[in-house]
């Protein structure tokens, strides 16, 4: 098996949810940490989802405020995906790091 280290994706957080980053085929995800920026000056809300599941419930982020979630260690499987919104598009840039395992 070939671990590699990986940025799983980044971007701007749309008002609807949406992808973020799908595993690839033959593939085990391992997410380590996220990093969202709210680059507003109004708090904004925020949600990502592991898999369909919530692992961020409409979190206040307040204006101009960075938060660092480390240390997740949450798996994802071949298919499985993050999915993103917040409640004000194009409000909150986003950051997640983890491994690939093939």
């Amino acid at each position: 098996m070939a671990t590699t280290n990986k940025r799983l994706c980044k971007g701007t957080l749309g008002n609807s949810n949406a992808t973020l980053y799908t595993v690839p085929a033959s593939t085990l995800a391992l997410v380590k940490a996220i990093t969202v920026c709210n680059k507003t000056n109004v708090t904004v809300t925020f949600t990502i989802t592991f898999a369909s599941t919530e692992v961020v419930h409409t979190h206040n982020l307040r204006a101009y405020d960075t938060l660092t979630i480390p240390f997740l260690d949450q798996i994802l499987n071949a298919g499985e995906l993050i999915e993103g919104l917040a409640s004000i598009a194009a409000s909150i840039d986003y950051y997640i790091s983890g491994k690939e395992v093939t």
